[in-house]
């Protein structure tokens, strides 16, 4: 606590704004706590207030605050300008801009372009009081900016120029899930660990915001206009944009949607720990994609489908050749010998690029989702002995099968059984917060041609009462006896005796506090090539 309160005291001293917010907060409530990390275990919903404070890249912080019962609130802490600072800023504005117009080579990444602007308005700006302050103006074009102030005009200049402006505070934010504005409202986030907030952040009028969405999804190569007023994008790190940009459409004045992208994956540890799924589930698939099966990870919007399907890539052999298909790149894998692909406008979609996969010869194939007409390649995929893991928007198993099976996917029913797990989550309430549970995993064994029906078995089941993930396929599992012991090498028995044991080694890893997605896949990778003298801790095995 020591750590966090110097820190805090340093904050307050490097950042006014920040140093003002706290004390106008002490007057009214309490002073708040200062954290650098929040744990993403903390049992929000138990709690009565809220009062923290942690930053997400000075000079923004944010103050997560919860008054005993009200609902939580986000709020952004950055610095405000005075009309004279927008002046100031304006005038550097004008001249960057019509310098940069000028120049032959334009920044490739947002790296460069940043560089360049704090080279230009170091160039720009000068702080000479008197005649010399003329000389600067008059003769080289310069532009006059108190010494004070130099440092916090070229950040505003670098926010509003290079970055996310209005909502740079929020893509900084590494706990932030979803971003979400309509019109001039306040905008709402999802949050990792404090849910769905209302933000003190929002649009002074309709005319900033029309600007920003046209300066962001040029920036893109999709501008939103009237003529194009729906725009899907993925921006330069990974996250989706989703812009509605006409009022015909929507309402209540120009939206938009950001789904932000995750740079280091969610782990299956962290998983574990959160009971998304059991230790049991986990081994389960630890030991069915080592075998080369194929996967499904069914599911509603924002059940978190893709973070799962993420966290599940660790337990893939090590040297495995991956090839992924995308819209918009999710997918993230550790290993190394991994063709990653997104499809194109106009020049590579899913189907061409899962045709594409097949002529690799890959040993697993990872499709971002399945909606169309790509379904039927990779199911061809599966046919000819390529595994396959993807997303899938389904709310069970049956609905599965329905979907996958009718248009526009229209994969034959004899060729569904080469998806041997069809596993569903959602999000679930639970004591006044949103949870995600792997509610049921099932596998798929055969088709029945008399009926014309799928024979399919659950595997687990989540029970809503206690909050548990049940095994109901112990010694009655048919991917565990016909598809996973045969392919490894084991008899029946032994086959549950390595799920008890790979189950035993995810729980020691939770609470050995080894949630890092990378130190997992080092941990998962060591056993398959060692097996238990290749970890770092001893395994009790029940």
């Amino acid at each position: 606590m020591k750590h966090e309160e110097d820190a805090f005291r340093r904050a307050l001293k490097r950042n006014p704004h920040l140093n003002e917010y706290v004390n106008r907060l002490q007057r009214t409530w309490k002073r708040p706590i200062f954290v650098t990390e929040i744990p993403l275990d903390l049992k929000v919903a138990v709690m009565d207030e809220i009062n923290v404070i942690y930053p997400v890249g000075e000079p923004y912080f944010v103050h997560i605050m919860k008054k005993e019962g009200e609902d939580p609130k986000y709020i952004a802490i950055e610095p405000s300008y005075t009309r004279e600072d927008l002046q100031y800023f304006r005038r550097l504005y004008d001249r960057i801009t019509s310098k940069v117009s000028l120049m032959e080579k334009i920044p490739t990444s947002q790296e460069e372009f940043i560089s360049l602007l704090i080279k230009l308005t170091e160039e720009l700006m000068h702080s000479e009081e008197g005649f010399n302050r003329l000389l600067n103006e008059v003769l080289l074009g310069k532009v006059y900016v108190p010494k004070e102030k130099r440092r916090f005009i070229r950040e505003l200049l670098i926010r509003e120029l290079a970055q996310y402006s209005t909502i740079e505070v929020f893509m900084r934010d590494p706990y932030i899930e979803d971003i979400s504005c309509v019109g001039t409202n306040n905008i709402w986030i999802v949050h990792k660990i404090f849910g769905s907030m209302e933000t003190n952040v929002s649009f002074k009028d309709e005319e900033e915001l029309e600007d920003f969405i046209f300066r962001l999804t040029e920036l893109l190569n999709k501008p939103a206009t009237e003529v194009r007023p729906i725009v899907d994008a993925a921006m330069p790190d990974g996250s989706r944009l989703n812009v509605i940009f006409s009022r015909d459409i929507s309402i209540r004045g120009p939206s938009f949607t950001i789904r932000k992208f995750t740079k280091v994956p969610i782990s299956v540890t962290q998983l574990i720990k959160w009971n998304t799924i059991s230790p049991e589930e986990a081994a389960y698939f630890w030991l069915a994609i080592e075998a080369g099966s194929s996967a499904f990870i069914c599911g509603e919007t924002a059940a978190g489908k893709t973070t799962t399907l993420k966290a599940l890539t660790t337990f893939i052999e090590p040297h495995a050749r991956i090839y992924s298909v995308e819209d918009t790149p999710e997918i993230y894998v550790p290993h190394e010998n991994w063709v990653r692909t997104v499809t194109a406008e106009g020049r590579a979609d899913m189907f061409d690029l899962l045709k594409a996969a097949l002529r690799a010869r890959p040993d697993y194939i990872i499709v971002g989702e399945i909606r169309g007409a790509e379904g039927y390649v990779a199911f061809q995929a599966m046919q000819t002995g390529h595994p396959v893991m993807s997303t899938f928007h389904a709310g069970s198993v049956n609905s599965f099968i329905r979907r996958i099976s009718g248009p526009p996917i229209n994969v034959p029913k004899e060729y569904i059984p080469n998806v041997q797990i069809v596993a569903v989550q959602q999000s679930v309430m639970r004591e006044g917060k949103n949870y995600r549970r792997m509610i049921s995993i099932s596998e798929i064994e055969r088709y029945h041609q008399p009926t014309g029906s799928i024979v399919t078995r659950e595997a687990f089941s989540w029970d809503p009462v206690t909050d548990t993930h049940q095994f109901k396929a112990w010694y009655n599992s048919y991917v565990l006896e016909e598809v996973v012991a045969p392919t490894l090498g084991m008899e029946k028995e032994e086959v549950y005796q390595e799920l008890r044991t790979r189950a035993a080694i995810l729980k020691e890893m939770v609470e050995r506090g080894y949630l890092d997605y990378f130190k997992v896949y080092e941990l998962v990778s060591r056993y398959i090539e060692f097996g238990l003298e290749g970890l770092p801790f001893p395994v009790v095995i029940e």
